[in-house]
């Protein structure tokens, strides 16, 4: 079993359970349940001292007793249709529970208390507008029991019926507003188990995601090695091969090939070093993205004579660690691209912030893409930075600059602002209206 599936399961379980509030109700009102039973037999008892000779006395311990089994049915109940429950359980259930209450009436008026029972119970199984009609037959058994309703022997005065009719309406008042205490807990209680577990679902989500992009980084140095030190290790043996056979005809031509060769392994330890600094990022930690942004511009300059300008937004070192990174490999990328195929003799690097988008623009005065290898030609510079770029949410464009030479954009959302849509560009610039790269990037 997957994690998430291990999460989904392990939700389900929790959701399926009674809220640990609902269980320890469920426990007082047994015990209180189970008290007034007790006390109703007992007061039965002391009221009459015959019942207890009879089979009357046995009939009523009995019922006492399947009234409190009847109680306890309701747990499983519940924890097998849910809340509400369905009226076709709930009603048969409070109807068998009347029942039971007027067989212990039989025995003594003692028992009236079960009719409070039967109120809360009726009020817990169903939404509270629904509970008027059980709630009301309960009360008016009460009455009638109590001898404030002219249907049985008994009469009450005026004020003992109108303290019983008080005690009674008090007592379901009472009872509605704990119900809707106890349902306003539940339902926090509720939303609190969903959210833990949405929580556990977010973290499992986040390792998931540093996985998947460490996995991409490994995938993308490896078409990088080959696509740069395979292709170099391959020329390498080609051109021993050839100086090895020209050893014998044309020592000159055999010692210049050679000489070419060891540059070419100089040049590959060059590019071997970059990949494996490129395994961490010591410039941000050194100095300030701005100015690590500024040194990259600089190594062009000073390696190619490349006039490089520069444009960085003040509030570029506020952006987050991932965002950072993830522009300082493009424009590395893309410099160094300028630097092996542009062959410009201007470059500019800006990056600016708005409306939520950090956005990396390097453009050259080269010699355009036509003149450069293809992304899908073997060259995988592009991919990556399209990968890192869509990992962020963001989009990548490349395209020919008006006048000549490259546009390479990155945007990346940040802040609130929402991610645009991968995969599709964001409204072109001027110079890019008029002539768009017409082959696929990446």
């Amino acid at each position: 079993m997957s994690m998430m599936e291990h999460e989904g399961h392990t939700m389900g379980m929790t959701m399926g359970r009674e809220m640990p509030v609902v269980q320890r109700l469920n426990l007082f009102w047994l015990a209180i349940t189970a008290a007034l039973l007790v006390i109703g037999c007992v007061t039965a008892g002391d009221g009459q001292p015959a019942l207890w000779q009879s089979w009357r006395g046995l009939a009523m311990v009995l019922t006492s007793l399947a009234f409190l089994g009847w109680y306890l049915v309701l747990s499983p109940i519940r924890a097998r249709t849910g809340w509400p429950i369905p009226p076709r359980i709930a009603y048969p259930y409070l109807a068998t529970g009347f029942g039971l209450t007027a067989v212990l009436f039989s025995f003594s008026q003692s028992f009236s208390s079960a009719l409070y029972v039967l109120i809360g119970l009726s009020v817990s199984m169903r939404p509270l507008k629904e509970t008027v009609l059980p709630v009301g037959v309960a009360v008016l058994l009460y009455l009638a029991d109590a001898g404030v309703l002219p249907l049985g022997a008994r009469h009450l005065a005026l004020p003992d019926a109108l303290w019983a009719g008080f005690s009674i309406l008090m007592g379901v008042g009472i009872t509605y507003a704990l119900a809707a205490l106890i349902g306003e807990r539940s339902r926090r209680e509720r939303l609190f188990q969903e959210l833990s577990a949405a929580h556990r679902r977010l973290r499992l989500s986040a390792a998931q995601d540093v996985e998947l992009a460490a996995l991409r980084e490994r995938n993308r140095r490896a078409r990088e090695m080959h696509d740069s030190l395979g292709h170099a290790l391959v020329l390498i043996a080609v051109r021993i091969e050839a100086a090895q056979r020209l050893q014998a005809v044309d020592p000159t031509r055999a010692t210049a090939e050679l000489e070419e060769t060891k540059a070419l392994v100089r040049a590959t330890m060059g590019d071997l070093r970059s990949s494996l600094a490129g395994l961490r990022l010591p410039a941000l930690d050194e100095q300030h993205f701005g100015m690590a942004l500024a040194e990259l511009a600089g190594d062009l300059e000073r390696r190619g004579g490349t006039d490089v300008e520069v444009a960085i937004a003040d509030e570029a070192d506020a952006l987050d660690r991932p965002v950072q990174e993830g522009l300082y490999r493009v424009a590395q990328e893309a410099l160094a691209n300028v630097a092996k195929h542009a062959h410009a003799r201007r470059v500019r690097l800006t990056l600016s912030l708005c409306e939520g988008t950090a956005r990396l623009e390097v453009c050259d005065d080269g010699v355009g893409l036509g003149a450069s290898p293809r992304p899908n030609g073997g060259h995988y510079g592009v991919v990556g930075m399209r990968e890192r770029v869509e990992a962020l949410g963001g989009i990548l464009t490349l395209g020919p600059r008006l006048g000549g030479g490259t546009l390479l954009r990155a945007s990346v959302p940040i802040g609130d602002a929402p991610a645009p849509v991968a995969g599709v560009a964001p409204v072109a610039s001027k110079e890019e209206v008029s002539v768009r790269h017409p082959h696929p990037v990446g």
